[in-house]
């Protein structure tokens, strides 16, 4: 039976859509309401950029119908992230607007040039999430954007949720992810490079793909 396409970015919307209606239910229009969806939306990305991410190397390591249909979604996945993380930034920018205090206070240059280019690398990559664009930028240039962009988003949700793991369980998990799917994405490029110097077909991708 043929492996279906699946709704992820409509799931997606609906998802967070109960998350802001519920924030609004919970606490009304107030600091905690916004404050909520921003952390939710945050994780929200976390989970669909990690299964996107890890899509490639999961389908090389385990060969099950499972695997095959998250590479058959990958760009529904990362579209479904993208939606996420946009919610996540105008959460984060009301916030700044209506409750200014302490958050405005916290922000930096680092900060807002770090997360600006991952916001752009974001931008990018949904953007070129289509055939069209693998052909109009050429393959090699394609995986380079989509490489970069996804390994510096990954190293910006890993350095805001690893210190914050190491003093809240709660956001352990979310750390663990990320670390493991950096762990599954470097065992791939290995695989690779022990198939190219032994002479055997290349398994396709690298840290890159």
């Amino acid at each position: 039976m043929a492996t279906q396409r699946a709704p992820v970015i409509p799931a997606t919307a609906a998802a967070l859509a109960l998350l802001v209606l519920a924030a609004g239910l919970l606490h009304g229009f107030s600091e905690e309401s916004v404050r909520i969806v921003v952390r939710w939306t945050a994780k929200i990305a976390v989970i669909l950029f990690a299964a996107a991410f890890a899509a490639g190397s999961l389908r090389v390591f385990w060969r099950s119908e499972a695997t095959r249909s998250l590479m058959l979604n990958r760009r529904r996945i990362g579209l479904g992230f993208a939606l996420a993380h946009s919610v996540h930034l105008l959460a984060l920018i009301v916030l700044g607007l209506a409750f200014p205090t302490p958050f405005v206070d916290d922000l930096n240059a680092v900060t807002l040039v770090g997360g600006g280019l991952a916001y752009a690398f974001v931008l990018a990559m949904a953007a070129t999430s289509n055939d069209a664009s693998v052909r109009r930028l050429g393959a090699r240039r394609w995986r380079a954007l989509h490489a970069v962009g996804g390994w510096y988003v990954w190293l910006i949700f890993t350095q805001s949720y690893a210190p914050r793991a190491a003093a809240d369980p709660a956001y352990a998990p979310f750390a663990a992810l990320l670390v493991g799917v950096a762990g599954l994405r470097l065992a791939r490029w290995q695989r690779v490079r022990r198939g190219a110097a032994q002479g055997a077909p290349a398994v396709p991708g690298s840290p890159a793909g």
